[in-house]
């Protein structure tokens, strides 16, 4: 997820959390100043009952039109001095003149008249519907929260592009960075600090990588280099002692063993210096070949190499597969393709090679995946024991693709596939 999104998500839940608390105080708040209102009103209301009690005069009638309603009932002074003077609630009463229940906020009040008596008298007034007001309030909230969202987001977003610009282009310039190549630098990050020091810190640390993997490929080409003529003698004077007259069986078998291990490294040398030279850009002359063709024909002998294990080959061409590259790091690509699949896969099995404009796909039969992050890292492999592998045919393609605008990927369906498309 990107940053922006990110940070927009996360001010959402925020701004969430602040409306819910803020419609829960604001409905609490807005009901208490409500009842505030009219417990003053109820208070007058009874006052003007009571006096007009106390002093004999007609009593206003219990249906006036305004839908305020009292009662006047008399109670033992047991009961009159066991409850509050004063009580408040809300309830639903009936009114007459809507033949229905309303809810209403009630005032309680025990009063004594001049002869002793004690009286209790019930004032009630209509107040609002709480579940209507509390519906009406989250609704209100919903389209409140909905329009700040979206004019928070908006800003946010707009001021976040404004400000990350410099963080943008240093990103842009990590996506395009390759190693040993003539990258450009590091992009100035304008004034703000954290950027030019973050620009600063990236540009130190690629300078840094550039020497080590420079270095690296110095070390790897030279010692290749110089590892070709003692291996060559080696593996020539353990050819003319296995000539010797004299050799026992078990001396015959030991030498044997050593042969073919100094052929191992010295394709495993040949890889490794092939490698550097492809990182080092020493196959610049490139034409136009067609990778489809070139998999036809590689193929087949393949084919009659492995016929032996009963392994062979379905080809099919859909389409040209047009590249314009270096011919000889093409027939390393498809070499090591065709050879790794035809190598790792069981006896009697079939190796699928399907070839259009643009990509082609190369598959064989295998038990379990392998890991996807380390199949093209070199001398990874699953099988270490497997007669002719180094652990680096994989590495080798990748190296190929990465400087030929080529990708390679990997994914296990039942089958090992191998997908080499154009960049």
């Amino acid at each position: 997820m990107k940053l922006i999104y990110k940070i927009s998500l996360s001010l959402s839940a925020v701004l969430l959390v602040f409306v819910t608390l803020w419609g829960i105080i604001f409905f609490n708040a807005m009901s208490s100043e409500i009842n505030d209102e009219t417990d003053d009103m109820l208070e007058e209301y009874s006052k003007d009952i009571i006096m007009r009690w106390l002093s004999g005069v007609r009593l206003l009638s219990t249906d006036n039109g305004t839908n305020n309603t009292y009662y006047i009932k008399r109670i033992p002074q047991e009961y009159a001095e066991s409850v509050p003077g004063i009580e408040y609630e809300v309830a639903y009463i009936y009114i007459a003149s809507q033949s229905e229940h309303e809810p209403a906020r009630i005032r309680r009040q025990v009063f004594m008249d001049s002869d002793g008596m004690y009286y209790l008298l019930t004032v009630a007034v209509p107040t609002f519907e709480r579940a209507d007001v509390r519906r009406s309030v989250m609704w209100s909230i919903a389209a409140l929260y909905f329009v700040l969202l979206v004019v928070l987001i908006a800003i946010t977003i707009a001021v976040l592009r404004l400000n990350l610009r410099p963080f943008d282009a240093l990103m842009k310039w990590l996506d395009s960075y390759v190693p040993g190549k003539k990258n450009n630098p590091v992009p100035v990050c304008g004034d703000v600090v954290e950027f030019r020091k973050l620009a600063k810190a990236a540009q130190s640390a690629a300078d840094r990588f550039e020497r080590q993997y420079q270095i690296q490929n110095e070390f790897i080409g030279n010692a290749s280099h110089e590892l070709q003529t003692p291996l060559a003698v080696c593996s020539a004077r353990i050819e003319l002692l296995l000539d010797s007259p004299d050799l026992t069986r078990k001396q015959a078998e030991e030498l044997v063993k050593m042969q073919r291990s100094v052929r191992n490294l010295i394709r495993l040398n040949r890889t490794l210096l092939m490698m550097s030279r492809i990182e080092n850009g020493q196959f610049l002359d490139a034409e136009d070949i067609d990778l489809s063709s070139l998999l036809s024909e590689s193929a087949a002998e393949f084919g009659e190499i492995y016929s032996y294990r009963d392994v062979h080959a379905d080809i099919e061409v859909r389409k040209a597969f047009p590249v314009k590259m270096n011919s000889q790091l093409a027939s390393v690509l498809v070499g090591n393709l065709l050879k790794n699949a035809f190598l790792h896969c069981p006896e009697h099995s079939r190796v699928s090679i399907v070839a259009e404009d643009g990509m082609f796909r190369v598959s064989n039969d295998g038990d379990r995946p392998l890991d996807a992050g380390k199949v093209f890292t070199r001398f990874y492999r699953e099988d270490s024991g497997k007669e002719g592998s180094t652990g680096l045919g994989l590495a080798l393609v990748k190296t190929v693709c990465d400087n030929s605008n080529l990708r390679i990927s990997y994914n296990y369906d039942g089958r090992h596939n191998f997908v080499v498309t154009r960049l």
